[in-house]
C-alpha cells in the first residue's frame, strides 16, 4: 500500500514557493494528512503569519492561544542623562535622541537588549510587548486516522512587523509536541520571513508551476534553499502535461521532481471550498501518498 513504509526518526519538512498562489498550502495541509494516514503523527505549522489559511482546511479541535511577546526597551525619563550611549549601541537605529528625550521606534527594534545593558543610570528597562499570537490544536479521527495532526497557526497582529518572530514561535510550540513529522507552511518569497520558516528543514518542498513566472521565483527558491543546505524537491501544480522550462531547470539543476499535480478545475473547486483535495479528487489520495513516499526517500538520500 503506497504510503504504509514505517516512519523515519524526526522530520522537518517545509513547503515553500518564490511567490504566492503556486499551491503552497494545497500540498503542505494534503502532504501532513497523508503522512498521518500512514502512520506518522505529524504537526502542520502555519507559518505565513501574514495571512495563514491552514486552519481553515483542518480545523483543530478545542484549540488554545498564547500570546507572542518581545521585549521591547522603555525609556524612564527621571533617570535619563541623554549621555547617548543607548543611541550609540543600537546598530538598527531604533533609539533616538529628539527634542531632549529618548525616543524608541518599536518597528525597528530588535530586541536585543543591548540597550539596556550600556544605560549606566539605570534609565531603560524591558517590557513585553505582544506582536502576534501562536494557535494550537488537534485533528483526528476521519479526517487524519488515528495518528493525527496538530495544526499550529502563527498569527501576526495587525500593524506589528515581527514576522519571523511568530515563525519561531510556532516552529517552537511544534518541537513541543515532539511529533515524529513536522510540515511547516512556508512564506512564499526569499525574505526573511521565509528563512526563519525554512532554517533547520531536513527536506524543502519547492511548489511551482509551469510557467515563466513560475520558472523565474522556483530559481530563486532553489537558490535560497542551497544557500541554506536542504535537500531540495520540486512539485509542479497545475501541470499542463509535457514537458516545460521548468522540467528542464529541474534536470540541469539535479532537482527530484517530487509530483505534479495536474491542472484540473476539480482541483481548484476543492480547494476554493476549503476542502481536501486528498479526499475529495478521485486521484488525490494517490497523488499525495505518492509524494509523501517521495518526500521521505529525498529525506533518507534515495530520491
Amino acid at each position: 500500500m503506497p504510503g504504509s513504509t514505517p516512519h523515519i526518526g524526526r522530520l522537518t519538512v517545509a513547503v515553500a514557493s518564490g511567490k504566492g498562489g503556486t499551491g503552497k498550502t494545497l500540498v503542505a495541509t494534503n502532504l501532513a494528512v497523508a503522512a498521518a494516514r500512514a502512520g506518522s503523527p505529524a504537526a502542520l505549522v502555519d507559518c505565513d503569519a501574514d495571512a495563514p489559511n491552514d486552519a481553515l482546511f483542518l480545523a483543530p479541535e478545542a484549540p488554545q492561544v498564547s500570546a507572542v511577546d518581545v521585549p521591547l526597551p522603555v525609556v524612564d525619563e527621571s533617570a535619563c542623562t541623554l549621555c547617548g550611549a543607548c543611541r550609540t549601541q543600537c546598530a538598527y537605529g531604533a533609539i533616538r535622541i529628539l527634542g531632549g528625550r529618548v525616543i524608541v521606534f518599536p518597528e525597528m527594534c530588535h530586541n536585543c537588549g543591548a540597550c539596556v545593558k550600556v544605560c549606566r543610570p539605570g534609565a531603560l528597562r524591558e517590557q513585553p510587548r505582544r506582536v502576534g499570537e501562536v494557535e494550537w490544536g488537534r485533528v483526528s479521527g476521519e479526517i487524519t486516522g488515528p495518528a493525527g495532526v496538530d495544526v499550529i497557526t502563527g498569527r501576526l497582529d495587525i500593524g506589528e512587523v515581527k514576522t519571523p518572530t511568530v515563525i519561531r514561535a510556532a516552529r517552537k510550540r511544534a518541537e513541543i509536541l515532539g511529533r515524529a513529522l513536522t510540515v511547516l507552511d512556508s512564506p512564499p518569497g526569499v525574505a526573511c520571513a521565509a528563512v526563519a520558516a525554512m532554517r533547520g528543514a531536513d527536506v524543502l518542498v519547492l511548489v511551482t508551476e509551469p510557467t515563466p513566472f513560475g520558472l523565474h521565483d522556483l530559481e530563486l527558491a532553489a537558490g535560497l534553499g542551497r544557500e541554506m543546505g536542504i535537500p531540495l524537491g520540486i512539485v509542479i501544480n497545475r501541470d499542463t502535461g509535457g514537458s516545460s522550462d521548468v522540467d528542464e531547470f529541474a534536470v540541469r539543476e539535479g532537482i527530484p521532481l517530487l509530483a505534479r499535480i495536474p491542472f484540473d478545475r476539480r482541483v481548484a473547486e476543492v480547494y476554493a471550498g476549503g476542502g481536501l483535495v486528498i479526499d475529495e479528487h478521485p486521484e488525490g489520495g494517490r497523488w499525495f501518498e505518492a509524494l509523501w513516499d517521495a518526500v521521505r526517500a529525498l529525506a533518507e538520500g534515495e530520491a
